[in-house]
C-alpha cells in the first residue's frame, strides 16, 4: 500500500479537526478530493477508518492505530527534511509552537524576534492556548515546543527549563494601592477585582493563598482572557492578580503599575517538549533560544529579591 504525503496530510487534518469541510479548508482543497482519498485507504486496508456521527468524524479501532503511523511518519518527513535543508545550508523549515497568552505577549514575541535575525527564512505556526491544554499539544505532535504555567507532569511530555515568576497586583498608576511597595492579599479585598477564571494558572495559586488566611474574596469580574482582564484593569474596572509576564509594555508606558505581594506568590514557568522525540535541528535551535530565555528571567528575579548589598553596607 503506498501513502504518499499529500494524503498522510489529509487524515492528519481530519483526525485533528474531526471535520472532511474543516480539514478541507485548512488545507486549501475540496471535501472530495479528501473523501475519495479517505474512501480509497477504507477500501485497501478493508476496514473503516472513521465512525460518521452528527457532530463529526470519530476515529475506529483500526483508524487509531494508522492515525499514530501517521503522525509518527510526519513528523519523521519534517525532521528529516529539516536535517537535509540543514546540511545545505538552507535554514528553511517551520517551527509550531505552542503557549499561554501571556507569553505569546512578551516571551514570544523576544525570541522570535531575535532568532529571525540569524534565522530569517524559519516560519512559525503559533498555537495560544490555556496552560492545561499545553501538554497535551505537544504530547500529541501538535507542536515542536510549548510554553506554559505550573502544567502537572504529563505522560509523553518532558520538561526542559524553567523560571519562577513572582504574582503580585496589577492596577493603574492612580490606584489607591499603587503608593504601596507590596501588598497583602487581604488589602485587596476591599476593591474591585478582576479575577481569572480556573483555566488560568494564576488563579489557583491566589485561591491556595486565600483558603490559608480564610480570606473570602467575591470577584467584580470573572474572566477566562489574561488580555481582556488586563484591559479591564487599565480601564480602571479594578485591580488584578499576576505576573509581570505580558504586562512589560503597559508598566513601560506607565499604564499599568505590578506591585509584589507580602505573601511571596509564585508560579513556575515551563518549556516543555515531546518525551522521546527528536526535535527537527531548526526547531531544537529554536529551544535553545527559549531556554536562554528563561535563564535570564529566573537570573532576573533573583537581582530583584536578593539584591547584593553595597560595599561598605553595615548590617
Amino acid at each position: 500500500m503506498h501513502l504518499h504525503s499529500r494524503a498522510l496530510k489529509y487524515l492528519d487534518e481530519v483526525t485533528r479537526t474531526g471535520s472532511i469541510r474543516k480539514a478541507a479548508m485548512s488545507l486549501h482543497v475540496t471535501p472530495s478530493a479528501i473523501d475519495r482519498r479517505i474512501l480509497l485507504l477504507e477500501e485497501q486496508l478493508g476496514t473503516a477508518i472513521y465512525e460518521r456521527h452528527a457532530s463529526g468524524l470519530r476515529l475506529t479501532a483500526a483508524g487509531e492505530i494508522l492515525a499514530q503511523h501517521i503522525r509518527r511518519t510526519l513528523q519523521d518527513l519534517e525532521r528529516t527534511r529539516s536535517e537535509i535543508e540543514d546540511l545545505r545550508g538552507l535554514r528553511r523549515g517551520r517551527v509550531s509552537i505552542a503557549v499561554i497568552e501571556g507569553v505569546a505577549i512578551d516571551l514570544l514575541s523576544t525570541v522570535l524576534t531575535e532568532f529571525g535575525k540569524s534565522y530569517p527564512h524559519i516560519t512559525f505556526s503559533i498555537t495560544v492556548a490555556p496552560s492545561a491544554a499545553i501538554p497535551t499539544l505537544v504530547a500529541s505532535g501538535e507542536a515542536h515546543i510549548g510554553v506554559s504555567f505550573n502544567s502537572p507532569i504529563t505522560r509523553g511530555v518532558r520538561r526542559i527549563a524553567s523560571a519562577e515568576l513572582e504574582i503580585g497586583v496589577v492596577m493603574r498608576p492612580d490606584h489607591p494601592l499603587a503608593s504601596k511597595k507590596s501588598i497583602r492579599v487581604v488589602d485587596c479585598a476591599h476593591y474591585p477585582i478582576c479575577f481569572a477564571t480556573t483555566s488560568i494558572s494564576v488563579t489557583s495559586v491566589v485561591n491556595d493563598a486565600l483558603s490559608q488566611q480564610n480570606i473570602d474574596l467575591e470577584p467584580f469580574i470573572m474572566c477566562n482572557s489574561v488580555e481582556t482582564l488586563k484591559a479591564l484593569v487599565r480601564d480602571g474596572a479594578g485591580l488584578m492578580f499576576k505576573s509581570r509576564l505580558g504586562i512589560e509594555r503597559e508598566i513601560r508606558n506607565n499604564e499599568l503599575i505590578f506591585r509584589p505581594l507580602v505573601e511571596k506568590l509564585t508560579e513556575r514557568l515551563l518549556l516543555i517538549e515531546q518525551s522521546g522525540r527528536k526535535l527537527p535541528p531548526i526547531a531544537s535551535k529554536l529551544q535553545e533560544y527559549f531556554i536562554a530565555a528563561l535563564a535570564t528571567m529566573e537570573m532576573s528575579r533573583n537581582r530583584v529579591a536578593h539584591p547584593r548589598k553595597r560595599l561598605g553596607t553595615i548590617e
